[in-house]
Protein backbone atom coordinates (compact mmCIF):
# COMPACT_ATOMS: atom_id res chain seq x y z
CA UNK A 1 0.00 0.00 0.00
CA UNK A 2 1.52 3.33 -1.05
CA UNK A 3 2.06 6.06 1.60
CA UNK A 4 0.22 9.32 0.89
CA UNK A 5 1.42 12.70 2.11
CA UNK A 6 -0.65 14.72 4.59
CA UNK A 7 -2.52 17.59 2.98
CA UNK A 8 -0.83 20.96 3.63
CA UNK A 9 -2.47 23.36 6.08
CA UNK A 10 -3.21 26.75 4.56
CA UNK A 11 -1.55 29.75 6.25
CA UNK A 12 -3.84 32.35 7.82
CA UNK A 13 -2.73 35.91 7.27
CA UNK A 14 -3.62 38.22 10.23
CA UNK A 15 -4.87 41.69 9.56
CA UNK A 16 -2.35 44.48 9.62
CA UNK A 17 -3.77 46.20 12.69
CA UNK A 18 -3.57 43.07 14.75
CA UNK A 19 0.03 42.50 13.67
CA UNK A 20 0.98 46.01 14.74
CA UNK A 21 -0.65 45.52 18.09
CA UNK A 22 1.28 42.31 18.74
CA UNK A 23 4.69 43.72 17.69
CA UNK A 24 6.76 44.80 20.79
CA UNK A 25 8.14 48.26 21.13
CA UNK A 26 11.61 48.96 19.81
CA UNK A 27 13.19 49.55 23.38
CA UNK A 28 12.00 46.17 24.68
CA UNK A 29 13.28 44.40 21.63
CA UNK A 30 16.73 45.96 21.98
CA UNK A 31 17.13 45.03 25.87
CA UNK A 32 19.47 42.04 26.82
CA UNK A 33 17.99 38.87 28.39
CA UNK A 34 17.48 38.78 32.26
CA UNK A 35 20.44 37.20 34.39
CA UNK A 36 19.31 37.84 38.02
CA UNK A 37 18.72 34.15 39.08
CA UNK A 38 22.24 33.15 38.01
CA UNK A 39 23.88 35.87 40.07
CA UNK A 40 21.85 35.02 43.20
CA UNK A 41 22.84 31.40 42.93
CA UNK A 42 26.48 32.33 42.72
CA UNK A 43 26.25 34.59 45.77
CA UNK A 44 24.59 31.80 47.78
CA UNK A 45 27.34 29.33 46.87
CA UNK A 46 30.04 31.81 47.80
CA UNK A 47 28.32 32.51 51.11
CA UNK A 48 28.00 28.80 51.92
CA UNK A 49 31.66 28.20 51.10
CA UNK A 50 32.64 31.14 53.31
CA UNK A 51 30.51 29.83 56.19
CA UNK A 52 31.99 26.36 55.80
CA UNK A 53 35.49 27.82 55.83
CA UNK A 54 34.74 29.87 58.93
CA UNK A 55 33.20 26.85 60.63
CA UNK A 56 36.26 24.78 59.77
CA UNK A 57 38.58 27.46 61.11
CA UNK A 58 36.51 27.76 64.30
CA UNK A 59 36.53 24.00 64.79
CA UNK A 60 40.26 23.90 64.15
CA UNK A 61 40.91 26.62 66.72
CA UNK A 62 38.63 24.86 69.19
CA UNK A 63 40.41 21.55 68.64
CA UNK A 64 43.79 23.22 69.03
CA UNK A 65 42.76 24.88 72.30
CA UNK A 66 40.63 22.17 73.90
CA UNK A 67 39.77 19.26 71.63
CA UNK A 68 43.26 17.80 71.46
CA UNK A 69 43.36 17.75 75.29
CA UNK A 70 40.09 15.80 75.68
CA UNK A 71 40.15 12.06 76.34
CA UNK A 72 36.78 10.37 76.19
CA UNK A 73 35.23 6.95 76.66
CA UNK A 74 31.71 5.58 76.78
CA UNK A 75 32.85 2.50 78.73
CA UNK A 76 31.94 4.10 82.06
CA UNK A 77 29.31 3.39 84.68
CA UNK A 78 28.10 4.88 87.93
CA UNK A 79 29.11 2.83 90.96
CA UNK A 80 28.53 2.95 94.72
CA UNK A 81 29.77 0.96 97.69
CA UNK A 82 26.53 -0.89 98.32
CA UNK A 83 26.20 -2.32 101.84
CA UNK A 84 24.48 -5.65 102.33
CA UNK A 85 22.68 -5.79 105.68
CA UNK A 86 22.52 -9.22 107.32
CA UNK A 87 21.56 -10.59 110.71
CA UNK A 88 24.25 -11.50 113.24
CA UNK A 89 21.97 -13.78 115.25
CA UNK A 90 19.22 -16.26 114.51
CA UNK A 91 15.63 -15.32 115.15
CA UNK A 92 12.19 -14.81 113.72
CA UNK A 93 11.39 -11.42 112.22
CA UNK A 94 8.76 -9.62 114.27
CA UNK A 95 8.84 -6.28 112.40
CA UNK A 96 10.17 -4.83 109.16
CA UNK A 97 10.43 -1.06 109.60
CA UNK A 98 11.40 -0.06 106.03
CA UNK A 99 10.24 -0.59 102.49
CA UNK A 100 12.01 -0.68 99.14
CA UNK A 101 13.43 2.62 97.84
CA UNK A 102 13.07 4.28 101.24
CA UNK A 103 15.77 6.72 102.29
CA UNK A 104 17.35 5.93 105.67
CA UNK A 105 20.05 7.44 107.83
CA UNK A 106 22.77 5.66 109.75
CA UNK A 107 21.28 4.21 112.94
CA UNK A 108 17.69 4.02 111.70
CA UNK A 109 15.75 0.88 112.67
CA UNK A 110 15.42 -1.60 109.82
CA UNK A 111 14.34 -4.99 111.17
CA UNK A 112 13.34 -6.29 114.63
CA UNK A 113 13.84 -9.93 115.65
CA UNK A 114 12.17 -11.75 118.52
CA UNK A 115 14.59 -11.35 121.44
CA UNK A 116 12.96 -13.26 124.30
CA UNK A 117 15.53 -16.06 124.20
CA UNK A 118 18.41 -13.61 124.24
CA UNK A 119 16.92 -11.69 127.17
CA UNK A 120 16.73 -14.95 129.13
CA UNK A 121 20.34 -15.73 128.28
CA UNK A 122 21.32 -12.26 129.45
CA UNK A 123 19.59 -12.80 132.80
CA UNK A 124 21.32 -16.15 133.18
CA UNK A 125 24.70 -14.61 132.40
CA UNK A 126 24.11 -11.82 134.91
CA UNK A 127 23.22 -14.37 137.60
CA UNK A 128 26.40 -16.32 136.84
CA UNK A 129 28.36 -13.07 137.14
CA UNK A 130 26.89 -12.39 140.58
CA UNK A 131 27.78 -15.92 141.69
CA UNK A 132 31.33 -15.51 140.41
CA UNK A 133 31.69 -12.21 142.25
CA UNK A 134 30.49 -13.89 145.48
CA UNK A 135 33.05 -16.68 145.03
CA UNK A 136 35.77 -14.10 144.45
CA UNK A 137 34.78 -12.24 147.61
CA UNK A 138 34.87 -15.49 149.58
CA UNK A 139 38.31 -16.29 148.19
CA UNK A 140 39.57 -12.87 149.24
CA UNK A 141 38.14 -13.40 152.71
CA UNK A 142 40.04 -16.71 152.88
CA UNK A 143 43.21 -14.86 151.93
CA UNK A 144 42.60 -12.36 154.70
CA UNK A 145 42.07 -15.22 157.16
CA UNK A 146 45.28 -16.92 156.08
CA UNK A 147 47.15 -13.65 156.39
CA UNK A 148 45.79 -13.29 159.91
CA UNK A 149 47.07 -16.76 160.74
CA UNK A 150 50.42 -15.81 159.26
CA UNK A 151 50.58 -12.72 161.44
CA UNK A 152 49.67 -14.81 164.50
CA UNK A 153 52.34 -17.37 163.63
CA UNK A 154 54.90 -14.62 163.20
CA UNK A 155 53.94 -13.24 166.63
CA UNK A 156 54.29 -16.71 168.18
CA UNK A 157 57.70 -17.11 166.59
CA UNK A 158 58.77 -13.75 167.95
CA UNK A 159 57.52 -14.69 171.45
CA UNK A 160 59.14 -18.09 171.21
CA UNK A 161 62.45 -16.53 170.24
CA UNK A 162 62.18 -14.38 173.34
CA UNK A 163 61.53 -17.50 175.41
CA UNK A 164 64.56 -19.17 173.89
CA UNK A 165 66.64 -16.14 174.75
CA UNK A 166 65.24 -16.17 178.26
CA UNK A 167 65.97 -19.87 178.61
CA UNK A 168 69.52 -19.32 177.40
CA UNK A 169 69.97 -16.57 179.97
CA UNK A 170 68.59 -18.84 182.68
CA UNK A 171 70.88 -21.64 181.53
CA UNK A 172 73.89 -19.35 181.65
CA UNK A 173 72.90 -18.23 185.16
CA UNK A 174 72.44 -21.84 186.22
CA UNK A 175 75.81 -22.79 184.75
CA UNK A 176 77.43 -19.93 186.59
CA UNK A 177 75.78 -20.98 189.87
CA UNK A 178 76.81 -24.60 189.28
CA UNK A 179 80.40 -23.55 188.61
CA UNK A 180 80.44 -21.41 191.73
CA UNK A 181 78.96 -24.19 193.84
CA UNK A 182 81.47 -26.70 192.42
CA UNK A 183 84.40 -24.40 193.14
CA UNK A 184 83.08 -23.79 196.67
CA UNK A 185 82.80 -27.53 197.19
CA UNK A 186 86.39 -28.05 196.06
CA UNK A 187 87.62 -25.26 198.26
CA UNK A 188 85.60 -26.50 201.25
CA UNK A 189 86.91 -30.02 200.68
CA UNK A 190 90.51 -28.74 200.92
CA UNK A 191 89.70 -26.80 204.06
CA UNK A 192 87.92 -29.78 205.60
CA UNK A 193 90.94 -31.97 204.93
CA UNK A 194 93.09 -29.50 206.86
CA UNK A 195 90.52 -29.37 209.63
CA UNK A 196 89.49 -25.81 208.99
CA UNK A 197 85.98 -26.54 207.76
CA UNK A 198 83.34 -28.70 209.38
CA UNK A 199 82.33 -31.93 207.64
CA UNK A 200 78.62 -31.19 207.92
CA UNK A 201 79.06 -27.93 206.10
CA UNK A 202 81.02 -29.77 203.45
CA UNK A 203 78.12 -32.11 202.83
CA UNK A 204 75.83 -29.13 202.46
CA UNK A 205 78.23 -27.54 199.94
CA UNK A 206 78.32 -30.78 198.02
CA UNK A 207 74.53 -30.86 197.91
CA UNK A 208 74.40 -27.27 196.74
CA UNK A 209 76.90 -28.02 194.00
CA UNK A 210 74.82 -30.97 192.84
CA UNK A 211 71.65 -28.85 192.93
CA UNK A 212 73.28 -26.08 190.90
CA UNK A 213 74.49 -28.61 188.35
CA UNK A 214 70.97 -30.04 188.13
CA UNK A 215 69.53 -26.54 187.65
CA UNK A 216 72.01 -25.92 184.84
CA UNK A 217 71.01 -29.16 183.16
CA UNK A 218 67.34 -28.23 183.59
CA UNK A 219 67.96 -24.82 182.03
CA UNK A 220 69.70 -26.49 179.09
CA UNK A 221 66.73 -28.81 178.69
CA UNK A 222 64.39 -25.81 178.78
CA UNK A 223 66.39 -24.25 175.92
CA UNK A 224 65.92 -27.42 173.91
CA UNK A 225 62.20 -27.36 174.63
CA UNK A 226 61.88 -23.72 173.64
CA UNK A 227 63.84 -24.36 170.44
CA UNK A 228 61.47 -27.20 169.60
CA UNK A 229 58.49 -24.95 170.15
CA UNK A 230 60.17 -22.31 167.99
CA UNK A 231 60.56 -24.86 165.19
CA UNK A 232 56.90 -25.76 165.52
CA UNK A 233 55.94 -22.09 165.30
CA UNK A 234 58.16 -21.63 162.25
CA UNK A 235 56.57 -24.65 160.59
CA UNK A 236 53.17 -23.14 161.34
CA UNK A 237 54.28 -19.89 159.71
CA UNK A 238 55.46 -21.72 156.59
CA UNK A 239 52.17 -23.58 156.42
CA UNK A 240 50.27 -20.33 156.84
CA UNK A 241 52.24 -18.78 153.99
CA UNK A 242 51.54 -21.78 151.78
CA UNK A 243 47.87 -21.43 152.63
CA UNK A 244 48.07 -17.75 151.65
CA UNK A 245 49.60 -18.66 148.29
CA UNK A 246 46.84 -21.22 147.72
CA UNK A 247 44.20 -18.70 148.77
CA UNK A 248 45.65 -16.05 146.44
CA UNK A 249 45.61 -18.58 143.61
CA UNK A 250 41.98 -19.25 144.45
CA UNK A 251 41.35 -15.49 144.27
CA UNK A 252 43.00 -15.34 140.86
CA UNK A 253 40.82 -18.22 139.69
CA UNK A 254 37.74 -16.53 141.10
CA UNK A 255 38.68 -13.28 139.36
CA UNK A 256 39.10 -15.20 136.11
CA UNK A 257 35.65 -16.67 136.61
CA UNK A 258 34.31 -13.16 137.18
CA UNK A 259 35.90 -11.91 133.95
CA UNK A 260 34.54 -14.91 132.05
CA UNK A 261 31.09 -14.23 133.48
CA UNK A 262 31.37 -10.57 132.49
CA UNK A 263 32.34 -11.60 128.97
CA UNK A 264 29.28 -13.85 128.80
CA UNK A 265 27.11 -10.99 130.04
CA UNK A 266 28.58 -8.67 127.41
CA UNK A 267 28.03 -11.27 124.69
CA UNK A 268 24.47 -11.77 125.86
CA UNK A 269 23.92 -8.00 125.85
CA UNK A 270 25.29 -7.79 122.32
CA UNK A 271 23.02 -10.61 121.17
CA UNK A 272 20.05 -8.99 122.87
CA UNK A 273 20.90 -5.68 121.19
CA UNK A 274 21.35 -7.36 117.83
CA UNK A 275 17.70 -8.27 117.82
CA UNK A 276 17.27 -4.76 116.42
CA UNK A 277 19.00 -4.44 113.05
CA UNK A 278 19.88 -0.82 112.30
CA UNK A 279 21.25 0.93 109.23
CA UNK A 280 25.07 0.98 109.24
CA UNK A 281 25.19 3.82 106.68
CA UNK A 282 22.89 6.42 105.15
CA UNK A 283 21.36 5.65 101.80
CA UNK A 284 18.36 4.14 100.03
CA UNK A 285 16.92 0.71 100.84
CA UNK A 286 17.03 -1.74 97.94
CA UNK A 287 16.74 -5.47 97.29
CA UNK A 288 14.69 -6.09 100.43
CA UNK A 289 14.21 -9.85 100.78
CA UNK A 290 13.06 -10.04 104.40
CA UNK A 291 9.46 -10.23 105.60
CA UNK A 292 7.68 -10.59 108.93
CA UNK A 293 7.64 -14.09 110.39
CA UNK A 294 10.70 -15.16 108.44
CA UNK A 295 13.49 -17.01 110.22
CA UNK A 296 16.78 -15.17 109.74
CA UNK A 297 20.05 -17.01 110.24
CA UNK A 298 23.41 -15.39 111.02
CA UNK A 299 24.89 -13.91 107.85
CA UNK A 300 21.66 -14.21 105.86
CA UNK A 301 21.00 -11.14 103.71
CA UNK A 302 17.99 -9.06 104.70
CA UNK A 303 18.34 -6.02 102.44
CA UNK A 304 20.83 -3.67 100.85
CA UNK A 305 21.52 0.03 101.33
CA UNK A 306 22.73 2.08 98.38
CA UNK A 307 24.62 5.29 99.33
CA UNK A 308 23.36 7.36 96.40
CA UNK A 309 24.93 10.52 97.79
CA UNK A 310 28.36 8.84 97.67
CA UNK A 311 28.20 7.50 94.12
CA UNK A 312 31.18 7.68 91.80
CA UNK A 313 32.07 6.70 88.25
CA UNK A 314 34.38 3.93 87.09
CA UNK A 315 35.55 4.76 83.56
CA UNK A 316 37.55 2.16 81.63
CA UNK A 317 39.95 4.11 79.43
CA UNK A 318 42.23 2.56 76.84
CA UNK A 319 45.80 2.12 77.89
CA UNK A 320 46.81 4.60 75.19
CA UNK A 321 44.64 7.30 76.79
CA UNK A 322 45.98 7.40 80.33
CA UNK A 323 49.49 8.67 79.62
CA UNK A 324 48.76 12.25 80.68
CA UNK A 325 45.85 11.54 83.02
CA UNK A 326 46.37 12.74 86.58
CA UNK A 327 44.23 12.97 89.74
CA UNK A 328 42.48 16.31 90.07
CA UNK A 329 41.78 16.84 86.37
CA UNK A 330 38.31 18.05 85.42
CA UNK A 331 35.83 15.65 83.82
CA UNK A 332 32.60 16.16 81.91
CA UNK A 333 30.08 13.39 82.47
CA UNK A 334 27.15 12.67 80.20
CA UNK A 335 24.66 10.26 81.72
CA UNK A 336 22.75 8.31 79.07
CA UNK A 337 19.60 8.37 81.19
CA UNK A 338 19.68 12.19 81.40
CA UNK A 339 21.05 13.50 78.07
CA UNK A 340 20.27 17.12 78.92
CA UNK A 341 21.88 17.01 82.37
CA UNK A 342 25.34 18.56 82.63
CA UNK A 343 27.44 16.76 85.26
CA UNK A 344 30.93 17.74 86.32
CA UNK A 345 33.48 15.50 87.93
CA UNK A 346 37.11 15.08 88.93
CA UNK A 347 39.68 12.35 88.41
CA UNK A 348 40.24 10.68 91.79
CA UNK A 349 42.66 7.86 91.04
CA UNK A 350 43.87 5.39 88.46
CA UNK A 351 43.83 1.65 89.04
CA UNK A 352 47.24 0.04 89.69
CA UNK A 353 46.58 -2.59 87.01
CA UNK A 354 44.40 -3.15 83.99
CA UNK A 355 40.95 -4.62 84.36
CA UNK A 356 42.05 -7.91 82.80
CA UNK A 357 44.41 -8.54 85.72
CA UNK A 358 41.47 -8.72 88.13
CA UNK A 359 39.30 -10.94 85.98
CA UNK A 360 38.42 -14.45 87.08
CA UNK A 361 40.69 -15.93 84.40
CA UNK A 362 43.46 -13.43 83.53
CA UNK A 363 44.75 -13.44 79.98
CA UNK A 364 47.78 -15.60 79.27
CA UNK A 365 49.47 -14.59 76.02
CA UNK A 366 52.36 -17.04 76.40
CA UNK A 367 50.47 -19.84 74.65
CA UNK A 368 48.62 -20.08 71.34
CA UNK A 369 48.44 -17.43 68.67
CA UNK A 370 49.05 -13.94 70.00
CA UNK A 371 46.62 -11.18 69.11
CA UNK A 372 47.32 -7.81 70.66
CA UNK A 373 44.27 -6.35 72.38
CA UNK A 374 44.17 -2.83 73.72
CA UNK A 375 43.77 -3.10 77.49
CA UNK A 376 41.48 -0.96 79.62
CA UNK A 377 42.56 0.83 82.79
CA UNK A 378 39.80 1.58 85.34
CA UNK A 379 39.80 5.22 86.47
CA UNK A 380 37.75 6.39 89.43
CA UNK A 381 35.96 9.70 88.90
CA UNK A 382 34.28 11.80 91.56
CA UNK A 383 30.84 13.26 90.84
CA UNK A 384 30.15 16.85 91.84
CA UNK A 385 28.09 17.43 94.97
CA UNK A 386 25.45 19.34 93.00
CA UNK A 387 24.81 16.29 90.82
CA UNK A 388 24.79 13.93 93.82
CA UNK A 389 22.27 16.13 95.63
CA UNK A 390 19.80 15.57 92.81
CA UNK A 391 19.54 11.91 93.75
CA UNK A 392 19.66 10.93 90.09
CA UNK A 393 23.12 9.37 90.12
CA UNK A 394 21.97 5.77 90.44
CA UNK A 395 24.59 3.01 90.39
CA UNK A 396 24.66 1.04 87.17
CA UNK A 397 23.78 3.88 84.78
CA UNK A 398 25.92 4.24 81.66
CA UNK A 399 28.07 7.35 81.38
CA UNK A 400 30.25 8.99 78.75
CA UNK A 401 33.29 10.57 80.39
CA UNK A 402 35.45 13.29 78.85
CA UNK A 403 38.65 14.12 80.75
CA UNK A 404 40.46 17.40 80.14
CA UNK A 405 44.18 16.57 80.29
CA UNK A 406 45.32 20.09 79.38
CA UNK A 407 48.19 21.03 81.69
CA UNK A 408 47.40 23.86 84.04
CA UNK A 409 49.34 27.09 83.73
CA UNK A 410 51.58 27.60 86.72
Amino acid sequence: MALKPFPSIPKVVAPAKEAEAVRPPSDAADAPPASTPVNMRRYVVIALISLAALFGVWKGVEWWNTGRFEVRTDNAYIRADITTVASKIQGYVSKVAVTDNQAVKAGDLLVVLEGGDYDARLSEAQAALSQAKAAAAQARAEVASRQSLEASAMADISAQKDRVSEARAAEQSARANAKLASEDFVRYTELEAKGHYPTARLDMAHAQSDAATANADQAAAAITTQKSQLSVAQAGLARARQDIVAAEAAVAGADAQVEAARARVKAAQLDAGRAEIRAPISGVVANRVVSEGQLLSPGQQALSIVPVDQAYVIANFKETQVENMRPGQKVELKVDAYPHLEVEGTVLSLAPASGAQFSLIPQDTATGNFTKIVQRVPVRLAISKEALDTGLMRPGLSVEAVVNIKPSKS
